[in-house]
């Protein structure tokens, strides 16, 4: 009577990766919005009359590497959510979670909880 070591004990690490994909899928939105922002600030300045001092690529300058970050960082929440609900790599599922934490971050704290809390569930899958 021994329980098989594919299936997982509890639904923490299932819990910690919907977090993680939940918070990272906002990100990527927010990046979108932070990178449509930086966008359509340019075109409206650069349609400006040229007897304005030249700014025209301040707003994409400002926002378009806050939009990068927040992407890169809905990217990593994504993949450490995959990672946490197929149970294959824990530090995968730490960086997915410190990663939610950056973009959404009651999700985040959420998720950094679950995540400490199910590191048993990675460790016992060798």
């Amino acid at each position: 009577m021994s329980t098989t070591a594919t299936s997982p004990s509890t639904s923490k690490g299932t819990i910690a990766g919907i977090l993680n994909i939940a918070s990272g899928t906002m990100a990527l939105m927010g990046g979108a919005v932070l990178a449509a922002i930086g966008l359509i600030g340019t075109g409206v300045l650069y349609a400006v009359p040229d007897d304005m001092p030249p700014i025209q690529w301040l707003p994409l300058a400002f926002f378009g590497p806050m939009a990068l970050m927040v992407l890169i960082a809905g990217v990593i929440a994504i993949i450490g959510g995959v990672k946490a609900i197929k149970r294959t790599s824990w530090a995968w599922t730490l960086a997915g979670a410190v990663a939610a934490l950056v973009c959404c971050l009651p999700l985040g704290i959420a998720s950094l909880i679950v995540t400490v809390m199910a590191e048993g569930e990675f460790r016992g899958r060798g």
